[in-house]
């Protein structure tokens, strides 16, 4: 029997990783077995009546083929309804480009590993992400709306809001995830923060963060389409008036529309995508 630099055996030490491996699996089953109690318990605890799933998708055919059909598409590409897909296109386009330019410096500051203060621009970058994030988007368009008035403007300051917690928090992370290396040799030279940055870490993450803006605009178009329900712009507001006013043929119109301008942002984001591999 083989023993080790310390007294211990090879008998001994496999014996113990099995307790260990044992011990690592109990903990793990544990854990999911309290996640699934928890789980169940949820769904007790806000007496959620289960029993109305069973008949879901009998109502939403009812109300789909009954109610909503056929679709006035004629009401959805006329006019001003028209007009205001234009509007939540324009929105979503220009939420995103200035949201980016915002993403940029707020990523470089929010990413520990090189930021050029980790005693001020660390915690403003990180403080501006939180920020961003805390408030849902709906949110910030009432806010907004109340601040500056109806209309595209709000929109447009919330999507861009919307891009800069989504969008910078992805790019700061994979900042994080840089190698250090070209970053070191760079400031050997005595290069600065900002020719470090433009030199060292963003050729490492260019490729990821033009992915995580085209997808991030993906997100943005599906966003802008509800903000109008506030007042902030765009669909919603059309949306919301015909759901008001029971005229569901109209709120059909409008909806496959949408559908069509969705399915249409995301093969262009799809060949982008193929694009930058």
């Amino acid at each position: 029997m083989a023993v080790g630099e310390y007294g211990i055996t090879v008998d001994d030490a496999r014996r113990d990783y099995r307790r260990f491996v044992n011990l690592r699996r109990l903990i793990k089953f544990i854990a999911l077995l309290l996640f699934c109690i928890f789980a169940v318990w949820t769904v007790w605890y806000m007496n959620m009546p289960l029993e109305r799933l069973s008949g879901m998708f009998g109502r939403i055919g009812t109300m789909v083929f009954n109610r909503m059909m056929p679709p006035d598409l004629d009401y959805a590409l006329t006019g001003n309804v028209f007009y205001s897909i234009l509007e939540t296109i324009e929105m979503s386009f220009l939420g995103t480009v200035y949201g980016v330019l915002l993403a940029v410096p707020v990523a470089w500051f929010g990413a520990w590993n090189v930021t050029p203060s980790r005693t001020i621009c660390y915690p403003l970058g990180r403080a501006i992400l939180v920020l961003s994030r805390a408030i849902p988007p709906i949110i910030w368009a009432m806010i907004l709306v109340v601040i500056l008035g109806f209309g595209p403007m709000a929109g447009t300051i919330t999507l861009v809001l919307l891009t800069l917690s989504f969008a910078g928090k992805l790019m700061s992370e994979q900042v994080e995830a840089i190698d250090m290396g070209p970053v070191e040799a760079i400031r050997a030279t005595g290069a600065g923060e900002i020719k470090t940055f433009v030199y060292s870490v963003l050729p490492q993450v260019k490729a990821a963060w033009i992915g995580i803006i085209i997808y991030n605009w993906d997100s943005t178009f599906r966003a802008s389409t509800i903000l109008g329900f506030v007042g902030a712009g765009g669909l919603g507001l059309y949306i919301r008036s015909t759901t008001q006013l029971l005229d569901y043929e109209r709120t059909m119109g409008i909806i496959l529309v949408v559908i069509v301008l969705v399915i249409a942002s995301e093969i262009l984001s799809h060949f982008a995508r193929q694009r930058i591999r």
